[in-house]
């Protein structure tokens, strides 16, 4: 054991329990935006298609036919920042390296390239066919990665610079 009170007890960060949901908050509020971005524009579509089914069926499914965008960006979006944004946040975090742009450049890239490789996926080459699809869809992917980008890096510089920030008291630190 060391004399020094800044020492940790393990080599694990300790994370406060209101951090740690702030951290989820935030995580879903930008995966939200995400989806909103990246499928808002598809709503211009399924919006009045939607009403039409609701109005003339009298069947609560028309609402389904306007979720339905929001639904394919929003898991589109979580799987991304799940497979891409939480691995490369753990990297730039440990290489001191946080910064707005390269969380944007990060989400637009990203987003921009993802939709070609799963189409690609489900269809089981890269064809012609499956890469029309994932170009189409590459600039809605950018959109929502840049904007999953945007927010998550806000969040996180925010965080980065709290914790440089010197202590407003540092008889607290000295104890504790």
């Amino acid at each position: 054991m060391t004399a020094d009170p800044h020492d940790t007890v393990s080599g694990f960060s300790e994370i406060p329990d209101g951090e740690l949901l702030r951290m989820i908050g935030s995580f879903f509020r930008t995966t939200g935006w995400g989806a909103i971005a990246g499928g808002g524009f598809f709503m211009v579509f399924t919006v009045p298609f939607g009403l039409i089914t609701l109005i003339a069926d009298g069947e609560p499914g028309g609402i389904l036919v306007v979720l339905l965008p929001l639904g394919i960006a929003f898991t589109g979006t979580l799987a991304g920042m799940i497979g891409l944004g939480i691995p490369l946040t753990a990297l730039l975090s440990h290489l001191e390296c946080e910064r707005l742009g390269i969380y944007s450049a990060i989400g637009i890239f990203g987003g921009l390239l993802l939709p070609a490789f799963f189409a690609a996926w489900l269809d089981g080459s890269f064809n012609s066919g499956s890469v029309s699809v994932g170009i189409f869809l590459g600039p809605f992917g950018a959109m929502a990665g840049g904007v999953c980008g945007n927010v998550w890096g806000a969040y996180r510089v925010t965080l980065a610079d709290q914790e440089t920030a010197p202590s407003a008291n540092p008889f607290h630190d000295m104890i504790y």
